[in-house]
């Protein structure tokens, strides 16, 4: 077992998942909260966590974690950091998005960086086998130099952040000069409780000459984004290309045979536990072990905040790109959510409300 005690705080689908992450790397969980106590109650029944509250400001004062993992919507992402740093927790993985403007974002960083606890964002795609193995054949050259990428997802704020951090971490990490997008609010939609736009269209440029375009959209307002892979990337290359989504990687060399790389983790739904992807449970847990063997060792983990940010960055420029109807030179200046003051100020007119998951 390890020396060092987590929180959970939420208990909905994602605190279970970091719950058994914590679990299964010898972490003791000493508590969970979550605002509706009997869903917090029914977690540590089934996971024999010791405690259970009501709210987060009594399972910090009461019981001290090192870790302290946050699955709450993301507007209340910043008050529940804040409050964790105050604590004295020494790590924090939270999940995204990171919070609800741009300002916050940097806010939750800089509590963080200021107060020296360890911050990192679960996004676990980073481990996942399907876009590691993508990655290694980027980085071998297989595909050539990588001239673009295309990105499909249904929204920017919760299923983009993968996308865009998927891009990123293709390219090194490298970091983009400017974002230029356009966004539609046909409809009043919420993801995880957070406001969305209905389609949005990004397009961002690296110094090196590479570009990528990010694409956004459900049905019904949107139709299908791309036949070959609706929800994942595309990376062109000067010598073929690479398909990649959840499920597999397909690597498409001009003139040689295609290389496949399907994930070894279950894509029936029907089999999954609670519906969540088996590969969310299993790169979850390795994020929170690499988070771990990073604040033992005093390394910078795999997940660091500033992978978080980075990618909340092009988010928040898209949304300042077609509020300002500009191309947006990196780093952003803009600190609120453009989508949203767009939306007070009339730019939109969306009809009905659509309440989802992405």
């Amino acid at each position: 077992m390890s020396d060092y005690t987590a929180a959970v705080i939420a208990a909905g689908s994602q605190g279970r998942v970091h719950a058994a992450a914590y679990r299964s790397n010898d972490i003791e969980l000493v508590a969970v909260a979550d605002p509706d106590l009997k869903l917090a109650e029914e977690l540590a029944a089934d996971l024999q966590i010791p405690r259970a509250f009501g709210g987060y400001e009594e399972l910090l004062g009461l019981t001290h974690p090192d870790f302290v993992s946050v699955c709450t919507p993301p507007r209340f992402h910043l008050d529940v950091i804040r409050a964790a740093v105050a604590a004295g927790v020494k790590a924090i993985h939270c999940e995204k998005p990171i919070a609800t403007s741009f300002g916050d974002v940097l806010l939750v960083q800089s509590l963080a960086e200021e107060a020296g606890v360890q911050l990192t964002f679960n996004l676990q795609r980073r481990f996942e086998p399907v876009h590691r193995f993508a990655r290694d054949q980027i980085a071998a050259g297989t595909i050539g130099d990588v001239v673009s990428i295309e990105g499909f997802c249904p929204n920017l704020p919760d299923w983009g952040t993968h996308i865009i951090d998927l891009i990123l971490f293709y390219l090194n990490d490298a970091p983009p000069a400017w974002v230029m997008g356009q966004v539609d609010v046909a409809t009043n939609r919420y993801v995880y409780g957070q406001f969305a736009e209905t389609s949005s269209l990004t397009q961002i440029s690296w110094p090196s000459g590479i570009y990528a375009t990010v694409y956004t959209g459900r049905e019904p307002q949107t139709p299908v984004l791309n036949l070959a892979n609706n929800t994942g990337l595309i990376v062109h290359g000067t010598a073929g290309r690479i398909e990649s989504r959840g499920s597999r990687c397909l690597v498409q060399r001009f003139g040689e045979p295609d290389i496949e790389f399907a994930t070894p983790f279950s894509t029936d739904a029907e089999s999954w536990d609670r519906g969540v992807d088996p590969a969310i449970v299993a790169c979850t847990a390795e994020a929170i072990g690499d988070a771990l063997s990073a604040l033992k060792n005093g390394t910078e983990p795999a997940l660091s905040a500033r992978h978080g940010v980075a990618g909340a960055e092009i988010i928040f420029a898209t949304y300042e790109s077609s509020r300002s109807r500009a191309r947006i030179a990196l780093p952003l200046e803009s600190r609120d959510n453009a989508l949203l003051d767009g939306l007070e100020n009339g730019f939109w007119s969306p009809v009905g409300e659509q309440r989802s998951t992405y």
